[in-house]
Parts: C-alpha cells; sequence; structure tokens
C-alpha cells in the first residue's frame, strides 16, 4: 500500500502539469522581441550614422587625390622646365659645336669628323653650310665621305642608328 501511495504522490504533480496550460512570454505572443524592437527602432540613426562616415570617408579621400594630384602637376611642370632646360642647352651646344665646326680648316675639320661617330658626324656636316660640308668632305677619305654622303642624303642609316622601322641597316 505504501508503494501505491508513493506511486499516486510521485504521479499528482506529473498530472497537475499536465492540466496546467502553458503561457508564453508576452513579447514572443506579439510576434516581436525586445531584440528586435531596438533594431527597429534604432535602424533610422544607424542609417544616417553610417551615412554620415561614408560621406566623411569620402571627402576625406577626395581632399588627399586632390593633393595628389597638385603634387603631380607641380612635378609635372618642374619636370617640363627641366627638359625644356635640357632641350635648350643641347641646342645650344650643337650650335657652338657646328660653329666650331664651321670655322675649322676642312683638312682639320675632315679629320675629326672621320675619327667621331657615324650618326654624330652625320648631324654636323647636316648643320654646316653646304659649302664648308663640301670642303670638309673633299678633304676626307673616299669611302668615309661617300658614306657620309649617303647617310647625309638619307639613303641610308648610319650604322649605329635604328631606322624608325626598327630594322637596323649596314
Amino acid at each position: 500500500m505504501l508503494s501505491v501511495a508513493i506511486l499516486a504522490l510521485a504521479g499528482m504533480p506529473l498530472a497537475s502539469q499536465a492540466q496546467t496550460p502553458r503561457t508564453t512570454p508576452p513579447a514572443a505572443a506579439s510576434g516581436t522581441s525586445d531584440a528586435a524592437n531596438f533594431c527597429a527602432s534604432i535602424r533610422d540613426s544607424a542609417a544616417e550614422a553610417r551615412f554620415a562616415w561614408q560621406a566623411n570617408t569620402l571627402k576625406t579621400l577626395e581632399a588627399k587625390l586632390t593633393d595628389t594630384l597638385k603634387k603631380l602637376e607641380e612635378r609635372k611642370a618642374e619636370l617640363e622646365t627641366l627638359t625644356a632646360k635640357r632641350d635648350a642647352e643641347i641646342q645650344q651646344t650643337e650650335t657652338r659645336i657646328t660653329e666650331i665646326f664651321a670655322r675649322m680648316r676642312p683638312e682639320a675639320a675632315a679629320l675629326q669628323l672621320a675619327a667621331m661617330d657615324e650618326a654624330m658626324a652625320v648631324s654636323l656636316l647636316g648643320k654646316l653650310p653646304p659649302r664648308t660640308a663640301s670642303a670638309v668632305l673633299n678633304e676626307m677619305e673616299a669611302a668615309r665621305a661617300a658614306q657620309l654622303a649617303e647617310a647625309l642624303g638619307g639613303r641610308r642609316t648610319p650604322a649605329n642608328r635604328t631606322p624608325t622601322t626598327g630594322v637596323q641597316t649596314r
């Protein structure tokens, strides 16, 4: 009998639990939780804050880009100035060398041009007045004079220069 009483007492709470209906929390009953309500309430302000941060980041990047472009433009102008100076110096040097060769005796100029690089010799001969160039070529060895005259006339490319087509001739 004691065992029946224990079983009855043990079974009673189970029966009482089965008879009481389960209750759901009020937030779950309405379909939203506190976290969802919180997220919904700050969604607009979070989007505005994100937009403000992105706009600020874009402004910062734009300022850096503008600064970099300004520095590049300054550097470009500096390089153009240096290039113009260098070109002017080269032109001045070429003019002086041409004047020097124009004033030399044809025999001395012929010796100098014969020993020179072919491209440089052709360049100098082309800048000399025709009368001076002919006198210099007249004083040169015939083979070298013919070689320079051909290159000067554009019939062949000097040996150390590549023609504009990219093919080197000799």
